[in-house]
């Protein structure tokens, strides 16, 4: 060990380099959790479609560490007053110039013999976050009604999507989905890979993710009760038609039917996935051991394709649509039961969820894909359910209107098959062995996630006065204009200006996830105020407004081409606490005066970049907006990051918005409105340039 200690307070490059090696075997300096490592990889072939373009596609530049920490400057400064950024910059350079380097040489080794230098690092933050995904990571989406209306009935509806989602399934698995570009150029598509028969599995320690894509069954959610539903022929991987589904779902609603909705929350496993992730995991260890068939069950449901919830109410105003697929109903009957549609739900999956009135949406686990990803298998998916064909073998829909599905991927015959006496496709009920400890655990689950479906506030918006085609003609970028007007929104509704953010798609790289564009800059800062100035000349409000959109598009390219500061610091962040934790560890086997046998001392700064208030500041999202650009979806959205926070998810369409606001601090009606007027002001002060 104190050989270890005294490489790590060397300074140069190649000493620090030689520390880090021995430091990793004693601490574990990288992240361990992530992927199963026994998954089978998708692997590369340039005879293939969706996986072609990914030994040609640029790893994703690391940036320098002076260059990072430049650009922090630059994002924190307008958060901060002269004199906190003046300690800010000084804590900056004590890193940029000591430990940071020692980080950067590190990073630099792992990012040699790693694909990307983030990736493993996003698997770990989510893995090991304990809270609840309910309401913060997971996201959701909705879907249009299908354009015919004799096929919105619950059994209809959700066997054309599970048709259609097995269909895109089946597409990645045989490397025949159309790949993912930008004006001809490929995105990375390693996410897809990890779309379907992926479950998140608590640890104590951390999460891991399992994965098996060559699974032919979903599981089916109905009044809290678990069902298996084969899917594929299991010899000949062809698809079940619609009418073989629809049978299956049937049969399962049926069967759940029988169950009293007041006795589901009593044997709904799936509310232990809202929960706090230690305590689910260890939920998960004492049904484990508390029988064989428990331990099966896992094992399917682990293992299934997807989720498909069959929930028993139906919603029709867009807001209880939406809260009904990011978080599910809380209705408590006199009795005490749970009867609301949040125990039908598991939330370490991607879910399908199909009301009984054909509203329809889905809910994404978030650790393994990203909202870019998610979206365009969302479209693939809806636009293959509302085929005439869907029922009758005909393809999916990919990418630029592509088949999505593999020639072996044809419908089965509806005719029903017959393999040693037992019906392919006849679903199977998952019995449980729930003892006293788990059936306490799962009214304490629900109990908890009650409150949190009460805490939070979702509400909706449709903006039919103008869309994109009014901003392009006024000179601004859509996504610019938007993100400028929840600036002046939120300046208008709170009398001050806060720290936003925008996620930006890095598939461009190699296994690419997202950075971050932190839209609050001081032109950003000077607009707001400026808008909210009655005082204010309608010319300066506009030149504002010019002057912010400008430097939110040029921040987004820079980021774009790689020159981001978030995510480097991220991961320089995450490498940090292990090595302090490492050194305080190692600390403790010397004298009171910190000196080792050589008289030496430890050197560890007290005061650095993540230790100084700007980092906790810049880190502390209050506006969170993220594009959501698709056609074929009613609403997408997201829990808030923290109880000041919002978060916005919005469609910017032709002649008209749509979006979500999120949050739980008891604004968002009053957001919604702030957002509303705002995009109405913005049109009277623009409008006269327009005629012009």
């Amino acid at each position: 060990m104190s050989n270890t200690l005294d490489a790590e307070r060397e300074t140069s490059s190649t000493d620090a380099l030689a520390a880090f090696r021995r430091t990793v075997e004693a601490a574990g300096v990288f992240p361990r959790n992530g992927p199963d490592p026994s998954a089978r990889s998708w692997g590369h072939s340039s005879s293939g479609v969706t996986f072609a373009a990914q030994t040609k596609l640029p790893k994703l530049p690391l940036p320098s560490l002076e260059s990072c920490c430049q650009m922090y400057l630059e994002v924190v400064k307008p958060l901060q007053s002269a004199e906190e950024h003046e300690k800010t910059t000084a804590a900056v350079e004590t890193f940029r110039t000591g430990e940071g380097q020692i980080l950067q040489a590190q990073l630099q080794e792992y990012d040699r013999t790693h694909a990307n230098f983030m990736e493993n690092f996003w698997y770990e933050y989510f893995l090991n976050d304990d809270s609840s995904v309910v309401l913060n990571s997971n996201a959701f989406c909705t879907f249009a009604d299908d354009p015919d209306p004799s096929r919105n009935d619950q059994v209809t509806r959700a066997a054309s999507l599970v048709r259609s989602t097995v269909a895109f399934s089946q597409a990645i698995l045989t490397d025949r989905l159309p790949p993912d570009d930008i004006r001809g150029t490929p995105l990375c598509s390693h996410q897809y890979w990890w779309l379907f028969g992926t479950s998140r599995v608590p640890a104590e320690d951390g999460g891991r993710i399992r994965h098996n894509p060559d699974s032919k069954h979903i599981i089916v959610l109905c009044r809290g009760q678990l069902y298996s539903l084969d899917v594929l022929d299991v010899k000949i991987s062809h698809i079940f038609g619609e009418q073989e589904l629809s049978r299956g779902l049937q049969s399962i609603l049926d069967d759940a039917a029988a169950t009293p909705i007041d006795k589901g929350s009593k044997t709904a496993i799936g509310l232990l996935t809202t929960g706090n992730q230690k305590a689910w995991s260890r939920c998960r260890m004492t049904l484990i051991h508390g029988g064989l068939e428990n331990g099966r069950n896992f094992g399917v449901v682990d293992s299934a394709l997807f989720a498909l919830c069959l929930d028993d109410n139906s919603p029709e105003a867009a807001a209880d649509v939406c809260k009904n697929m990011i978080c599910g109903t809380n209705i408590v009957e006199k009795s005490g039961a749970q009867v609301g549609t949040c125990i039908n739900r598991w939330y370490d999956k991607l879910s399908i969820i199909v009301c009984r009135n054909g509203k329809a949406g889905m809910n994404f686990e978030h650790t393994c894909t990203d909202g870019s990803v998610d979206i365009r298998m969302a479209c693939d998916i809806y636009k293959g359910s509302i085929l005439p064909s869907a029922g009758d073998g005909g393809d999916g829909v990919g990418a630029n209107g592509a088949s999505s599905l593999p020639e072996n991927g044809e419908a089965a015959p509806d005719a029903r098959r017959v393999e040693n006496g037992t019906a392919v496709g006849r679903p199977e009920k998952l019995r449980w062995d729930i003892g006293s400890e788990v059936q306490e655990a799962l009214s304490l689950a629900e109990t908890h996630l009650a409150e949190r479906i009460e805490r939070h506030q979702l509400e909706p918006l449709e903006f039919h006065e103008y869309g994109k085609k009014f901003m392009t003609s006024v000179g601004f970028s859509p996504d610019a204009y938007f993100q400028m007007a929840l600036q002046a929104a939120y300046c208008s509704l709170h009398g001050r200006v806060e720290n936003g953010f925008e996620p930006v798609q890095m598939r461009q790289y190699l296994h690419g996830r997202t950075d971050v564009v932190r839209t609050t800059t001081f032109e950003a800062k000077e607009f707001a105020q400026a808008f909210c100035n009655r005082d204010a000349s309608a010319h300066d409000k506009i030149q504002a407004m010019h002057r912010a959109a400008g430097t939110h598009v040029a921040l987004s390219k820079r980021i774009a081409a790689g020159g981001g500061h978030h995510r480097h610091l991220f991961v320089l962040n995450q490498m940090w606490k292990r090595r302090r934790a490492f050194l305080e560890a190692a600390s403790l086997a010397v004298g009171p005066d910190g000196a080792q046998a050589n008289g030496t001392v430890l050197q560890t700064p007290a005061e650095t970049i993540f230790t100084d208030p700007g980092w906790n500041r810049l880190g502390s999202t209050i506006l969170m907006g993220s594009n959501v650009d698709n056609p074929h979806l009613t609403f997408a959205g997201f829990g808030p990051a923290g109880d000041d926070a919002f978060t916005v998810c919005y469609f910017i369409r032709a002649d008209y918005l749509a979006l979500t606001v999120c949050c739980r601090n008891g604004r968002a009606k009053p957001f919604v409105e702030a957002i509303r007027n705002t995009l109405v002001e913005l049109r009277k002060l623009l409008e006269p340039r327009e005629q012009a």
